[in-house]
C-alpha cells in the first residue's frame, strides 16, 4: 500500500531504499497510542534538504525506541515566527493528532514547531492534554506528558527571542546593502537587469521598447495609447503577454527604472505590529545627505523619472474606493472662468465656454453665459503674460511661477530641486512617524528615538537649507520679460498653462453680453480676482 505522505517524503529526497531502511515504505500500522505524527518545517527554501533528512531519521531512531509506528511525516516551508502566515502542514498535524489518529506529535526540536512563544506553544499543550496526548521534542528529550511544560515554556520564548534577532539581523543587512547602493533582490523592471554586484543596467534585448516607452510618457501620451500602439506593433512584456496601462504605470513608476534604490512601506497589523506586506508603491531610498541612492543605470534619468511620476500623479484622483484616472480639462479656463450669475466654473462646449448650470438645468436653473474659447483664451493669456512681466522681482507670485519656468529653462537644476523636495517630504514624514512611535505608541526607548531624531532633524535641516539656495538660484530675468513670457506661456502644454495661470490667477468672471452681436471688446467683460491683490478689469501692463 502507498502511503499517504509519500509526496513529502520524495520531497526531501529520499530513495526509496532509504525510505525502506526508515520503515517508511509503506503504511503505520497499529492503535492511536502506537502512532505518531511529524512534523518536520524550513523557513526558507534555500535551506539544506540534507538538514532535514538528518532531522527525520533523528525523530525515526526515537520512535523505534519507543515502539511506535510513524503514521504521517508532515513537511512544509514555512515561517513560524509570523502570527499572519498560516502553516497548512502543521495545522493538519495538529488536527491529526486532536482527532485521535495518533497520541503524538513529534518535532525535531521546539523551534522548529513553533515561534511565537509560549501563548501558541502552551495553548496546543492545553489542548493534547485533554486528549490524553502528547507533544515531544526528539534532540532536547522533552514529552509533555511527563512534565515538560515548563521546560516547553522556557524553550519556546527561548525561540521566539531568536526570531527576533534573526529579523533584526537580517533587516540590518538588507538596509546596509541598499544604503550603499545595492539594488534588492527579485525581478526588476522591464528594460532593466542585475548586472553583478548589486547592481543594475539596461537590458539590451529590452532597453529599446523601454526606452520608446520612457520618451512617449514624457511626450505626455497617455500609457493606455502607448499600450495600444505596443500591442499594434506585435511587442510583448517579459512574459509574452500584451501591454496594458497598468503593466506601464508600475514599471515607469518603479525607481529601478531610474537606477535607484527602491523603498516600500511595509504594512503593519492593527496593534501597528509589521507584517510581511508592503505597499505596491515604491520611493526612491533616501541617503544621510538627502539624496537618493542609486544602485546602477536605468531606463531614464533622475529627472525624466520624476517628470514621468508627475505626470502619472496628474492623470490620478485618488479617493475613498482608491485611485482612477483624472478627467482632463478640456480647454484652459475651465473651472477657472466663472459664470457671473450663478458663480459656477464655465465648462467648454465644442469651440465655447458654457455655464454648466445652464447646460445641466436649463434656462430655469441659470440664465447662463457663453462666449467663443479662442478669443477669451487669447485674451487672458495677453492680459496674464502683462501683469506678470509687471511685477516686482521679490514678489511671491512670480517666484512660484519661476518654479514652473524652471522646467523649460534649466532641467537638471529643476531636477535636482524636484530630488531635494522629495528627500525633504519623506524625511519630514519619517519624522513624523517617529515622533508618533515614541510619544503616542511607547514602542521606543529614549535613548534610541534621541539618537534617530537628532539624525532627523540634521537631515531636514540640511535639505531645507540646499533647497532655499535652489529657489535662490532660480533666474527670474525671463519671467520680467514680456516677449520671453508670453513665448514661454505659448510652447506650454493645456496643464502647464493651467498651472501657471493659477499661481497668480485665482478666477476670472465672464459678464453676460448685452445681446446677440455685441460688439464689447472682450477685455472689458473680464472680471479678474489675482491671487492677495483682487482687482477688477484689466491689469495696467508695464
Amino acid at each position: 500500500m502507498r502511503r499517504e505522505d509519500s509526496g513529502a517524503l520524495k520531497a526531501l529526497g529520499f530513495s526509496e531504499e532509504e525510505l525502506a531502511a526508515l520503515g517508511l515504505d509503506r503504511p503505520a500500522e497499529g492503535a492511536p497510542a502506537d502512532l505518531v505524527d511529524v512534523y518536520i518545517r524550513r523557513s526558507k527554501k534555500r535551506e539544506d534538504l540534507a538538514t532535514l533528512r538528518a532531522h527525520l531519521r533523528d525523530v525515526v531512531r526515537w520512535a523505534r525506541s519507543e515502539g511506535l509506528g510513524i503514521r504521517h511525516v508532515w513537511f512544509e516551508q514555512r515561517s513560524a515566527s509570523k502570527a499572519h502566515v498560516r502553516r497548512d502542514e502543521f495545522e493538519k498535524a495538529k488536527e491529526a493528532v486532536l482527532a485521535g489518529l495518533s497520541k503524538t506529535l513529534a518535532v525535531w526540536k521546539t523551534d522548529r514547531l513553533d515561534r511565537r512563544g509560549m501563548g501558541a506553544v502552551g495553548s496546543l499543550l492545553d489542548e493534547l492534554e485533554k486528549r490524553r496526548a502528547r507533544l515531544v521534542s526528539v534532540i532536547e528529550s522533552l514529552d509533555s506528558s511527563k512534565g515538560g511544560r515548563m521546560i516547553f515554556a522556557f524553550l519556546s520564548e527561548r525561540a521566539r527571542d531568536e526570531a527576533k534577532d534573526i529579523a533584526l539581523r537580517v533587516q540590518t543587512g538588507l538596509d546596509e546593502h541598499r544604503i550603499i547602493g545595492r539594488a534588492p533582490g527579485g525581478r526588476p523592471p522591464y528594460g532593466v537587469m542585475h548586472v553583478g554586484d548589486g547592481k543594475v543596467g539596461p537590458n539590451p534585448d529590452e532597453y529599446p521598447t523601454a526606452r520608446r516607452i520612457a520618451e512617449a510618457l514624457l511626450r505626455g501620451e497617455a500609457s493606455t495609447r502607448i499600450a495600444h500602439v505596443l500591442t499594434a506593433d506585435g511587442a510583448t512584456t517579459r512574459t509574452g503577454r500584451h501591454w496594458s496601462a497598468n503593466a506601464i504605470s508600475r514599471m515607469a513608476q518603479s525607481p529601478l527604472w531610474a537606477g535607484l534604490v527602491p523603498h516600500r512601506e511595509r504594512h503593519t497589523d492593527e496593534y501597528g505590529n509589521p507584517i510581511d506586506k508592503w505597499g505596491w508603491k515604491a520611493d526612491p531610498l533616501i541617503g544621510a545627505d538627502g539624496h537618493p541612492v542609486h544602485c546602477g543605470t536605468g531606463v531614464v534619468s533622475l529627472g525624466e523619472w520624476y517628470a514621468i511620476r508627475a505626470q502619472f500623479a496628474s492623470r490620478t484622483v485618488r479617493g475613498i474606493k482608491g485611485s482612477h484616472g483624472a478627467k482632463q480639462p478640456g480647454k484652459m479656463l475651465t473651472g477657472i472662468m466663472l459664470c457671473p450669475h450663478c458663480k459656477v466654473g464655465l465648462v467648454s462646449g465644442g469651440e465655447s465656454y458654457r455655464c454648466r448650470t445652464r447646460m445641466e438645468g436649463g434656462a430655469a436653473a441659470c440664465a447662463g453665459v457663453r462666449t467663443k474659447a479662442g478669443r477669451v483664451d487669447e485674451a487672458v493669456s495677453g492680459i496674464w503674460v502683462a501683469r506678470v512681466s509687471a511685477m516686482e522681482h521679490d514678489d511671491p507670485v512670480l517666484h512660484e511661477i519661476a518654479r514652473r519656468w524652471l522646467e523649460y529653462q534649466d532641467p537638471e537644476l529643476d531636477a535636482r530641486r524636484r530630488e531635494v523636495s522629495a528627500a525633504l517630504d519623506d524625511a519630514e514624514r519619517r519624522s513624523s512617524e517617529l515622533d508618533d512611535a515614541y510619544y503616542v505608541h511607547g514602542r521606543m526607548k529614549p535613548a534610541r528615538y534621541e539618537q534617530l531624531s537628532a539624525a532627523l532633524n540634521d537631515q531636514i535641516s540640511a535639505m531645507r537649507a540646499e533647497l532655499a539656495e535652489l529657489h535662490r538660484q532660480t533666474d527670474l530675468g525671463p519671467l520680467l520679460d514680456g516677449e520671453l513670457l508670453a513665448e514661454m506661456f505659448d510652447g506650454a502644454t493645456l496643464v502647464d498653462k493651467r498651472m501657471l495661470l493659477r499661481c497668480a490667477l485665482n478666477r476670472v468672471t465672464l459678464k453676460p453680453s448685452k445681446g446677440q452681436g455685441d460688439k464689447t471688446p472682450i477685455r472689458d467683460r473680464l472680471i479678474f480676482d489675482w491671487v492677495e491683490t483682487p482687482t477688477q478689469g484689466l491689469p495696467v501692463a508695464a
